[in-house]
């Protein structure tokens, strides 16, 4: 069966047509099922207290340990004010709610980190007090600086 040149022609422009129909119905389903990812994953980030303006508030928590006031370097847009806490405290506390939060350092903005004179330490050092509220606060969804904790003990079996 031999086909004439306008058939043959005929034929090719509609597999063109289809192929490129298809490609059009799959770039859109890819466009719908990205939005549709997006928006479930929102839901789930509110749920899990995990909302991108809670995440924002973390940049401005206050938290600390004992040491003179030093400025660090990690702050993108400037100078960490640091309240009777270390340079290496403070690095921690940053490095922790960084991972916690997983929001690259980098992106985060800490203005200032101080620490909460009324804390009462039973058999723990000040750095383990510090991750712990970081993490109940990224945990909770709740900005360290509406957390209050009166004592953090250590209870040994």
């Amino acid at each position: 069966m031999k086909l004439s040149i306008l058939e043959a022609l005929n034929i090719s422009a509609t597999g063109f047509i289809v192929v490129l129909i298809i490609l059009a119905l799959l770039a859109c389903i890819i466009v719908v099922l990205s939005k549709l990812v997006r928006t479930v994953e929102k839901v789930a980030n509110k749920k899990s207290g995990k909302d991108l303006k809670q995440s924002d508030a973390v940049k401005n928590d206050t938290v600390s340990d004992a040491a003179p006031a030093a400025p660090s370097a990690s702050a993108p847009t400037g100078m960490v004010e640091l309240y009777k806490t270390g340079e290496k405290t403070a690095a921690t506390i940053m490095a922790i709610v960084s991972h916690e939060s997983g929001i690259p350092l980098n992106r985060l903005d800490f203005k200032s980190i101080k620490l909460k004179e009324d804390l009462e330490l039973y058999k723990t050092d000040d750095k383990t007090a510090a991750a712990i509220m970081a993490i109940v606060s990224n945990q909770t969804g709740i900005p360290l600086n509406k957390l209050a904790f009166k004592s953090i003990k250590l209870i040994e079996k």
